[in-house]
């Protein structure tokens, strides 16, 4: 896989390298999926995902700059042979600072990628065979994530952040709260075994009602054991010093500084004011818990959860791979890329396919009732919808046997996907009244 990129890299049209490398990587995950146990190797399929996200995304590091330096060559091109009027320069750092229009997070609805010409964020160069495979295989971060660029690999080596933060204490209070959430852990998974769903009796000795409410638990105790994971990846960073940067650049996870890039540029190259800054590791932010419990819409929920990733395919995937085909369309790529990465086992593609018609069916209804009274009725409602669809989903999480979960999902009916299917059927319905309703301008 790392060789296939770099031939790609290297001697392909920068242009479209960001395509190529996306199809050879994700046929390469495809083809590992099918032809190895998965389910009994997470840890090999954990590094194949991580190194997948790094190469790919270089690529598209790659492809942007390029097109930057295409463009900014044209408009030099372009200029007239006259002297234009100088024009007074802003000397303030926020005109052009903001590669995200996003309320600091990832969690803007309306956020969105604006690259600019004075952002720092791109290569400075086009990395070598051997620099490509350090990155790839940089040991930080390789077994689980997060994710970060290329860019934030190269600042750490080349900026002092890492001996300026307090990254000792950062480390000790994360190994802290993973000794509290093993034991909640350890303590979930004792009183409630996953075995049950393989058991006769949990069939036939009790209902529905217990069998839908036993994912509860189970649900909590999955979230348990990805946060301690990450907080185990993310204490290795904290301790190396990698993906510290100024709070005053505003870190976004996964990607990195998102404004005031003069200070971060003097801040790396002059001492005074390097010692002046307060810094943070807000980059490798992998959770936001408060979002993740109250949502309130299933979009939120899903962009609070492992955040450097969720950037990733938002950037790469969503924005950037068919950016001429609408939401919809982008959406459905972006989570199809999700399933085969994550690996496109049955599970996988009943939680794909599930959630993506779930976030539509929020803004089918949204669009609908935007403006009518019951709007916050619909709005609480999704709410709660939200909670019943991550509870409704768990066994695909925990459970490696598909013909387990088939079962399991018999047993109580299929019924959110009942009311999923109830729900398209009453949105067909409502907006045909409303194109009928809707008086035509003669």
């Amino acid at each position: 896989m790392v060789w296939g990129n770099i031939v790609i890299i290297k001697c392909c049209n920068k242009k479209y390298i960001h395509h190529l490398s996306f199809a050879y990587t994700w046929l390469y995950l495809l083809y590992m999926n099918c032809n190895t146990d998965v389910t009994t190797n997470y840890y090999i399929l954990w590094i194949h995902q991580v190194i997948a996200l790094r190469l790919v995304g270089l690529a598209f590091e790659v492809s942007t700059a390029e097109k930057w330096k295409s463009n900014a060559k044209l408009k030099a091109d372009s200029k007239p042979l006259l002297k234009p009027t100088p024009q007074p320069q802003d000397t303030t750092d926020t005109s052009n600072q903001n590669i995200l229009s996003t309320n600091k997070t990832l969690t803007s609805a309306s956020s969105m990628v604006r690259f600019s010409s004075v952002d720092l964020t791109y290569p400075p160069y086009e990395p070598s065979a051997a620099e490509v495979i350090s990155y790839a295989y940089y040991y930080i971060g390789l077994h689980r994530g997060p994710y970060y660029r290329w860019k934030t690999f190269v600042d750490h080596f080349d900026s002092p952040f890492g001996n300026l933060g307090n990254c000792r204490a950062i480390t000790e209070h994360k190994c802290k709260k993973v000794v509290v959430f093993t034991l909640m852990y350890m303590a979930i998974r004792k009183q409630f075994p996953v075995q049950a769903y393989n058991e006769t009796s949990f069939y036939y000795s009790h209902g529905s009602d217990y069998r839908y409410l036993y994912n509860v638990p189970l649900m909590m105790a999955y979230v348990l054991q990805y946060q301690i994971v990450m907080l185990l990846c993310t204490s290795v960073f904290t301790e190396a010093g990698l993906g510290i940067y100024p709070t005053k650049t505003q870190p976004l996870p996964g990607h990195g500084p998102t404004t005031k890039f003069s200070l971060l540029n003097l801040a790396a190259t002059t001492e005074e004011v390097a010692l002046e800054q307060e810094y943070n590791f807000a980059m490798l932010r992998s959770f936001q818990n408060e979002t993740l419990l109250l949502g309130p819409r299933m979009r939120d929920t899903l962009r609070a959860w492992d955040m450097p990733t969720r950037y990733w395919f938002w950037t790469h995937t969503y924005k950037n791979m068919v950016v001429r085909s609408n939401k919809d369309v982008r959406s459905a790529v972006a989570f199809l890329a999700w399933t085969i990465w994550c690996g496109p086992t049955m599970q996988q593609m009943i939680m794909g396919t599930t959630l993506w018609v779930h976030l539509r069916l929020e803004k089918e209804y949204a669009e609908m009732y935007s403006t009518s009274a019951i709007k916050g009725p619909w709005d609480i409602g999704f709410s709660i919808m939200r909670v019943f669809c991550l509870i409704y989903l768990t066994p695909c999480f925990i459970l490696n046997d598909a013909s387990v979960v088939f079962r399991y999902y018999n047993s109580i009916y299929w019924v959110y996907h009942v009311v999923l299917l109830g729900l398209i059927l009453a949105a067909m319905v409502l907006q045909k009244q409303r194109i009928i309703s809707t008086p035509t301008a003669l």
